[in-house]
């Protein structure tokens, strides 16, 4: 599995293809070819179709159980 951090962004790369072999194909087609895709970057010449990362905050909550 391979990421990509992007300023404080995180992503999980699904797939990669290079630019010019997908001049007839726009970026929401590419994402549709990848199960869970939802961003495409560009380095250079390479696409990487990815999903981002969401990062989650917990908290737990502690439950009032009624006893009886």
């Amino acid at each position: 599995m391979q990421i990509i951090n992007v300023k404080d962004d995180r992503y999980v790369v699904c797939g990669t293809v290079l630019a010019h072999k997908v001049t007839n194909i726009t970026t929401d087609e590419l994402k549709n070819r990848h199960s869970l895709a939802d961003t495409v970057l560009r380095n250079g010449d390479t696409l990487y179709i990815c999903m981002k990362i969401i990062e989650a905050e917990f908290e737990d909550i502690l439950s009032n159980t009624i006893r009886i």
